[in-house]
């Protein structure tokens, strides 16, 4: 499951190497003031917008990879069934995607550790 860490002025989302297989992407890094804000949702996969491409998933059960959005957005997604997640709300002038949607162990943590960062 993706980590959230913060080195340096860097905030940096650790995928595991199955993340990284099945979204076709390595590991995603961007300056910690690109994050306009991060929510914890409870459904993730209700924050999904988009087509997939590329990446991996089964509707509802698992969803890996970057999903693009009408009008040319793009979010990165890492959820699954049965997980609590956060979506972070990037500057798209400082990275290549505007949302980040993850699962994660711990939600709450991670959202308090991007706000103490800003």
């Amino acid at each position: 499951m993706a980590q959230i860490k913060i080195e340096d002025e860097t905030v940096v989302i650790h995928l595991s190497r199955a993340e990284k297989f099945g979204a076709l992407q390595g590991d995603l890094q961007f300056p910690r003031s690109a994050v306009r804000v991060a929510r914890v949702v409870d459904k993730p996969f209700a924050e999904i917008q988009g087509f997939r491409c590329p990446g991996t998933g089964v509707p509802g059960v698992i969803a890996l990879g970057t999903w693009r959005r009408r009008g040319g957005g793009r979010d990165f997604v890492a959820v699954y069934l049965g997980q609590r997640g956060i979506v972070v709300e990037v500057d798209p002038n400082m990275s290549s995607y505007q949302r980040v949607i993850l699962s994660t162990k711990d939600p709450d943590g991670a959202r308090n550790l991007l706000a103490a960062a800003a």
